[in-house]
């Protein structure tokens, strides 16, 4: 039954999800195009304009699958379509793990979309090259490969999405158990629970800055002070530690919330 209740809201979220998707991959080739082409005026003025909207999809598309996902989530818990899946004969784990895992699994889609758009209209030799040398640092830093220093990026920005999801799931579930003004209730709850993650991130790292002065100086103020490699890999590995650990956090309130029951509309 997961799977059954997977694949309908995956097909709801993806329904418009795709259109963007569709769209910013054509821009891409359409950026890549002139960019192989901008040897004139007119072609370096649609160069931009088709690179900036290429740019801008990439947004959309972050911001249609918030919004996708927490309608999906809306829709069929509280709304007409909530009288049929609160009487299917599976539990409410089945129910919620289907929407957690088809944010988690369109997010995953759309942060690969992204790269794969910016890959489309970006890439050369010459681009590599600034980005390498660019990021050269941290990739001997890391002792990685400067392919494997964005693809790290690129997870710490899926996680850190997948936060705001999993925070925008709980504040639903908060705000729809009150009795009036519910969506907006469930908005301010959302925002707090993600306030709530940065707050307790950032102090988290502070009081481990405390033992460690390396660590402490990512809230030095001084700019001449270097931040070392063994700081960026404990940053990195705290903040993705941190973002799982809430993401953890969040889904075990949900089901608690969930199991509880919801007033449908």
């Amino acid at each position: 039954m997961l799977g059954k209740c997977l694949k309908y809201d995956l097909k709801y979220i993806y329904k418009v999800l795709i259109v963007f998707y569709l769209i910013d991959i054509v821009f891409a080739i359409f950026t890549r195009i002139l960019f192989t082409f901008d040897n004139s005026f007119m072609s370096h003025v649609l160069f931009l304009i088709a690179s900036g909207t290429t740019i801008s999809f990439m947004f959309s598309i972050i911001i249609n699958n918030l919004m996708r996902v927490w309608a999906r989530f809306v829709k069929n818990l509280y709304g007409d379509e909530s009288y049929l899946t609160h009487t299917l004969p599976i539990s409410k784990s089945i129910i919620y793990n289907s929407k957690f895992l088809s944010s988690i699994i369109t997010m995953a889609t759309s942060i690969l979309v992204i790269l794969l758009c910016v890959v489309i209209a970006y890439y050369s030799k010459e681009n590599l090259e600034i980005l390498k040398s660019t990021l050269q640092f941290f990739a001997n830093s890391l002792n990685s490969t400067t392919i494997k220093v964005i693809l790290t990026a690129f997870f710490v920005i899926f996680l850190e999405f997948t936060t705001i999801l999993q925070a925008g799931f709980t504040g639903i579930l908060l705000g729809y158990r009150e009795n009036n003004l519910k969506m907006a209730k469930s908005i301010i709850y959302g925002f707090l629970n993600y306030l709530f993650v940065v707050v307790i991130s950032v102090l988290i790292i502070y009081i481990i800055g405390l033992f460690n002065p390396n660590i402490m100086a990512l809230f030095n103020s001084n700019p001449n002070n270097t931040i070392t490699v063994d700081v960026v890999k404990t940053a990195l590995t705290l903040g993705i530690s941190l973002y799982i650990i809430f993401i953890s956090i969040y889904y075990y309130i949900d089901i608690k919330i969930f199991k509880k029951g919801v007033n449908v509309l």
